[in-house]
């Protein structure tokens, strides 16, 4: 019995054995469960490309073999992998591995690829893709060809890669080309290891070329005979910019760097691709001061680092969307500005796009979420990426002081070359260098629409023995951010001095002592900050939302505007009212204060808001010193007294039928509670 028993178990043993085994000899099909994902940490690639582009009948014609090959950085193995491509009969694609085997498309969607590889690559296992294609589109009117989206790149969920390039492209004949790279004359290949956005061409025949040295750097310009002058003064200027961004930031990104025409007008410019920059209206040179031209060819060159070199993990789909990076980007052609003493309007004119935008009341939050970016329908380009961008990256500037600030900027270039940059990682940074907790700076310019106004209200200069003391009250008006601001004293005697604001204060007294009175006392000398001279009025429609930010205790200037505001619109709401009487009346505002609570009444005679506004009434007129009055609101909102009460906790009280009843036998000290 007990054998016949043992000879089943191991037949089912076997059976077993075989199960797992034939389980572990046959690897699952990548047609199995495959899905596209992206590394935490997309890789790099490396493309080879040869690829010729003609012109036949008005149409332009792209035919081309690329080699592209990548490590696979997850512990993951990887599947699927895009191309950035589309699909349509004028597009073709096929993509197979080096020893041939195809790749089979499983999808497309929104212009990418979806393929599918022969065997899943394991984690850190490198591999290359042989990709053949050929594409067609229209030919422009002035014969000239614009090539941006020429050849499939791989593509990570939109994210923003550092590749390197290899290229050969054959043109047609009559035409001169501007290119991402640089020829290599020994290999004949152009090249560029450090291509983020794209690598670009741009063929005309009506152009002529200069060339000049920066410093080991090929710096070009293509231009028409009309547009020489303007190139030419561009050319010079980028030499210049490339030597002194090399000498400040201790290196340029790129082996070259190649201007091209854009636009009818002076418009500005913005970056082709990697190391190939537009700058508009070179043709009506004389319709813009030299200056405009300088500036626009440094900012250019400023994108080169800040986009390029350094890419952008706010916005991935275009870094020219993200305020830090448009932000850092003017400041560094802010820096080669100020070390060649030339004016600073360009500067001061993104301070003004972004206050032109406040004074619309436009909500121009730079970290909004998407439901409210979907709200931000105006020009969000010129108010809030390059004016509030700029103006932050300078705010910050202002408050770290300058070696400060300059310490976190170029360690960012140091740190994140070649990687995504966000601005919680430029907070980090800053916070490191600068040994301070910044959330008071990056809440206020960054996730809020606050801005940033202060008033110079008095000064005074007074004699004292041998010396003269002087005085200047600077105030934080409306909904402004607190922060330090710098403020100049100019004496008689032509001496100067500088100080700077509390930010915790509201209201700050600096004190000077010199040998002379005050003759000008200057906010912000140095134009470091976007500062509205007056605060914001507030509209009717904000008031709900500015009741919601404003303080119960601390809060009553803000609270006595909103409270002129409330009576202007007529308020019908009991608890607007409510809020702004205490508010105010800490201010020591005890009339203002009155009539919030009378407006109460006005809207609940009867109730507890009734009692609580009767109450209130007794209180006011008790810090008056009228004790028979505020006996007789007392008595009154005893009579109304249902079983409600609330504190107060601004004021260590309440407002219940025991206070009431104490209140009634004494009077109550609000000395200690009024702050004027």
């Amino acid at each position: 019995m007990s054998h016949r028993i043992f000879r089943f178990n191991l037949f089912l043993f076997a059976i077993i054995s075989v199960v797992f085994c034939l389980g572990c000899s046959r690897p699952e099909s990548p047609a199995q469960g495959s899905s596209f994902f992206v590394p935490p940490d997309p890789p790099e690639a490396q493309y080879v490309i040869e690829a010729s582009c003609r012109q036949e009948e008005g149409r332009v014609l792209i035919e081309g073999e690329e080699n592209v090959s990548f490590q696979n950085p997850s512990l993951k193995s990887l599947s699927v992998v895009a191309f950035e491509w589309a699909r349509s009969s004028e597009f073709s694609l096929e993509v197979l591995t080096l020893d041939g085997a195809p790749l089979t498309l499983q999808e497309s969607e929104n212009s990418v690829l979806f393929f599918l590889l022969p065997e899943p690559l394991a984690g850190k296992e490198s591999m290359t893709l042989n990709v053949r294609y050929k594409m067609a589109f229209n030919a422009r009117e002035d014969g000239r060809i614009s090539l941006q989206f020429w050849h499939p790149r791989l593509w990570w969920g939109g994210l923003p890669i550092k590749s390197s390039f290899r290229v050969k492209m054959e043109i047609p004949d009559g035409y001169k080309m501007a290119s991402s790279g640089r020829l290599n004359p020994r290999t004949g290949w152009l090249e560029n290891d450090c291509v983020t956005s794209r690598f670009g061409f741009w063929l005309a025949g009506d152009v002529a070329v200069e060339e000049r040295d920066a410093d080991g750097v090929l710096v070009r310009a293509l231009f028409t005979e009309k547009g020489r002058d303007c190139a030419l003064l561009c050319l010079e200027t980028a030499v210049d910019v490339i030597r002194f961004y090399k000498q400040t930031l201790g290196v340029y990104p790129h082996k070259s760097l190649t201007i091209i025409p854009g636009g009818s007008g002076p418009w500005g410019g913005y970056p082709y691709t990697s190391a190939l920059v537009v700058i508009h209206g070179q043709e009506v040179f004389d319709k813009a001061p030299e200056l405009h031209w300088k500036w626009i060819t440094a900012h250019e060159v400023g994108h080169q680092y800040w986009g390029e070199y350094i890419m952008s993990a706010d916005e991935t789909d275009n870094y020219t969307g993200s305020w830090l990076m448009i932000g850092l980007g003017i400041f560094t052609d802010r820096m080669w500005v100020e070390a060649r003493g030339l004016p600073d309007d360009k500067h001061i004119g993104f301070f003004m796009r972004y206050i032109s935008g406040l004074k619309e009341h436009y909500d121009i939050t730079a970290d909004a979420p998407h439901s409210l970016k979907a709200q931000q329908q105006y020009d969000r380009n010129n108010i809030l990426i390059h004016g509030k961008g700029y103006s932050i990256v300078s705010a910050l500037r202002s408050a770290l002081g300058d070696s400060t600030f300059k310490a976190a900027y170029l360690r960012s270039v140091r740190e994140y070359a070649g990687r995504r940059l966000g601005w919680r990682d430029f907070q980090r940074i800053a916070e490191e260098e600068s040994g301070e907790n910044l959330r008071w700076f990056f809440d206020q310019w960054v996730r809020s629409p606050r801005y940033l106004c202060y008033q110079i209200t008095s000064s005074e200069s007074r004699q004292q023995e041998d010396e003269y003391l002087t005085e200047i009250v600077v105030e934080r008006r409306g909904e402004s951010i607190a922060m330090p601001v710098e403020v100049l004293a100019v004496f008689e005697d032509g001496s100067e001095q500088t100080a700077h604001t509390n930010r915790l204060l509201q209201k700050n007294i600096l004190v000077f002592h010199g040998a002379s009175s005050l003759k000008e006392a200057v906010l912000d000398p140095r134009q470091r900050l976007a500062m509205l001279e007056e605060p914001l009025p507030v509209l009717p429609a904000e008031l709900p939302a500015k009741m919601r930010d404003l303080g119960y205790s601390g809060d009553f200037e803000r609270g006595l505007e909103l409270y002129k505001l409330a009576l202007e619109a007529d308020v019908k709401d009991r608890s607007i009212w409510f809020k702004l009487g205490m508010v105010i009346f800490e201010g020591g505002y005890l009339d203002e204060s009155f009539s919030c609570f009378e407006k109460m009444l006005e809207l609940e005679p009867e109730g507890r808001y009734a009692f609580f506004a009767k109450t209130w009434l007794g209180n006011i007129r008790d810090a008056q010193g009228r004790r028979e009055e505020a006996v007789g609101f007392y008595n009154q909102a005893l009579h109304l007294y249902a079983g409600d009460s609330t504190s107060h906790d601004q004021f260590g009280i309440e407002s219940s039928e025991e206070w009431i009843k104490q209140r009634l036998n004494e009077s109550f000290d609000w000395s200690e509670i009024i702050k004027q």
